[in-house]
């Protein structure tokens, strides 16, 4: 939380981990014993350890063929699948955290309450909202540190061809631009790989909330849930699947409808992933015309991502507000 803190020192009062009722959404606010925390750091970086061995497993087929040609690729590849199964489970958790909100403050006995209370269902939708980020800080770190390490990666391979891989990338491609030009879209692309999975867990927190307001009973709520679950993982599946077999001349679509398939696959599938990876983004710009423009287009995905989610909690408020 300190850390949430450092990063975040302008937070409005409802979201900060000292607010009661923020503290009542995280269990009293009680600290674990420093055996506990001990322990839960252990067991993380184990399952990290497990995550990368699995990965390198994928990677090399059983073992059995390279993870890649050079130690960049190797690292793309082995870390490409415990990060994309990472942020899957952050959009899960980040759903059950919140559609059940409003059935278990009823099950407690609390509900009336809080919405007889002046802004009582307001600050307990909110803090609801802001305590997933809490919650999820420790699965957030993780992912941001191997996002980190695959944009150092990155920028490890933009040194390639003694500094001319970047020219090497973009010959040929639609529209025809500058290298400084390149450099700048690639630079915006890193900035909307950093913001993605902050913006896509807030949005599927707040409509994990919005289901909350609109599914009271927990039968009907926890089936709700499911199909959410179930929907997402389809939902990157299919996306990273179409994209992969275009990308592989296994799938003809038009220029924009491949556009529009690689910009979803990175939005939605793999929160741009992978292309974190060079050779993988200068297949993407090869591909379709003005590929290149798409990490422009992610960062205004990401402030649109983060504008909806702002509406949509809006939204769960007022129906919080009215309904009970």
């Amino acid at each position: 939380m300190t850390l949430i803190r450092r990063f975040f020192p302008t937070l409005p009062g409802w979201a900060r981990a000292d607010n009661p009722v923020m503290r009542y959404q995280l269990d009293g606010g009680r600290a674990p014993s420093p055996r506990r925390r001990a322990l839960f750091i252990i067991a993380g970086i184990l399952g990290c350890l497990l995550l990368v061995a699995l990965g390198y497993a994928i990677a090399t087929e059983g073992l059995t063929i390279p993870a890649g040609s050079y130690v960049v690729e190797v690292i793309n590849s082995t870390l490409y699948w415990p990060l994309l199964a990472l942020q899957l489970m952050l959009s899960m958790l980040s759903i059950l955290l919140t559609a059940g909100t409003v059935s278990n403050e009823q099950k407690r006995q609390h509900w009336d309450n809080l919405r007889a209370t002046p802004n009582g269902a307001d600050l307990i939708m909110r803090t609801r909202w802001a305590s997933v980020f809490y919650r999820l800080r420790g699965l957030l770190a993780v992912v941001y540190v191997g996002r980190i390490v695959l944009i150092i990666c990155m920028l490890y391979d933009l040194t390639s061809f003694q500094g001319r891989y970047i020219d090497l990338l973009i010959n040929g491609v639609v529209p025809e631009i500058s290298v400084i030009v390149a450099v700048l879209l690639l630079a915006l692309f890193m900035t909307a790989a950093v913001l993605l999975p902050i913006t896509a867990v807030g949005l599927t927190s707040s409509i994990g909330l919005l289901v909350s307001t609109a599914v009271h009973h927990r039968t009907y709520s926890a089936l709700v849930q499911i199909l959410l679950l179930f929907g997402r993982v389809a939902l990157s599946a299919g996306l990273l699947l179409a994209a992969t077999r275009m990308l592989g001349g296994e799938l003809s679509l038009s220029d924009p409808l491949g556009w529009l398939l690689l910009f979803l696959a990175a939005a939605l599938g793999d929160w741009g992933l992978a292309l974190l990876y060079l050779g993988r983004a200068g297949e993407v710009w090869a591909t379709v015309p003005f590929g290149i423009l798409m990490g422009a287009a992610l960062v205004v995905y990401c402030f649109v991502q983060a504008y909806l989610a702002d509406q949509i909690l809006s939204a769960a408020v007022r129906r919080a507000q009215r309904k009970g």
